[in-house]
């Protein structure tokens, strides 16, 4: 789906427009093939860039190409069910143009009128995009962190269906120290590489800052979950030992009668086998054996 928009520093707000114009925004969510070709064809862009805004695994980066700039970033989603995907955005002599799999949820501040998106002002755009962008990343990284900050204080009673979760918060949790780090290095870059202004580039600079406090933020968490992970790993460790202990204690116990009775139930002659108390005193013995049995594993400390 193509869709072409543009506001100037005249317009209150910003409009859908029927076709390109210069000084315009195109914005481009999951395109066809044929809607690729119409792109490389109608505005000489490079269809391998094009395509590899698509790419799920693509790393955010810097790239030029004749007098195109592509800026590969992530996105990151609103809702936890939804994946990380890569946002294109290109800088044309004659326009803006946005690309992505899935259309970010933060681009509804932009048609709303919340967030001033001037298109004829294309620097100031992909600022204010970038911004956007670090916006979405911390409130993801910031819900993800309450997520296993609240996964931690029942460390001892999680279920199956919370180490789940945990797990799935880990696995955000990577790909986000790896967006921030890689989103990291293309501020860096686009800051040297791009002609900003000293005011945008400021802006750049809060933003690597704001990415830096992100990727901590991460990468601590991603330590907490590693210590629960370790301390439930002792935890099952230690109550199956127990649980072994108690089965081999019990087993003990129940096979000395067990053995015992069995002798004298052979048909054998036994001593004292025709003494009318010798149940009894079989039964003394037992306890007595049950009694220095225990009296052992108290003293060595197994029970």
């Amino acid at each position: 789906m193509i869709k072409y928009y543009k506001r100037t520093i005249r317009d209150k707000k910003i409009k859908e427009i029927s076709e390109m114009e210069v000084g315009s925004w195109i914005n481009v969510v999951n395109p066809t093939d044929e809607e690729i070709d119409f792109l490389v064809k109608e505005f000489d862009l490079d269809r391998r860039n094009l395509e590899s805004g698509l790419d799920q695994n693509e790393i955010p980066r810097l790239d030029f190409v004749d007098s195109d700039v592509y800026f590969f970033s992530k996105t990151a989603p609103e809702q936890r069910k939804n994946r990380i995907e890569t946002y294109l955005v290109v800088i044309n002599k004659n326009f803006i143009l946005t690309l992505s799999k899935t259309e970010p949820y933060f681009l509804e501040k932009i048609f709303k009128g919340k967030t001033k998106f001037v298109t004829t002002q294309k620097l100031k755009c992909v600022i204010k995009l970038f911004s956007l962008l670090n916006d979405s990343f911390e409130k993801l990284t910031i819900n993800v962190v309450k997520r296993v900050q609240a996964e931690r204080k029942t460390t001892s009673d999680l279920q199956e269906k919370e180490l789940n979760n945990l797990l799935e918060q880990e696995d955000i949790l990577n790909t986000l120290v790896s967006s921030y780090y890689y989103m990291n290095l293309l501020y860096d870059k686009a800051s040297r590489k791009v002609k900003f202004f000293d005011q945008d580039k400021e802006i750049l600079e809060d933003l690597i800052t704001e990415a830096t406090q992100g990727l901590d933020l991460c990468r601590s968490s991603l330590k907490t979950i590693s210590n629960i992970r370790n301390y439930y790993v002792i935890f099952l460790s230690n109550k199956l030992n127990k649980i072994i202990t108690i089965l081999t204690v019990y087993t003990i116990i129940i096979s000395i009668p067990a053995a015992i009775s069995g002798i004298y139930g052979m048909n054998v002659l036994l001593p004292f086998a025709d003494n009318p108390n010798i149940f009894s005193y079989l039964v003394l013995i037992i306890v007595f054996i049950w009694a220095g049995f225990i009296f052992y594993l108290k003293k060595k400390k197994i029970i």
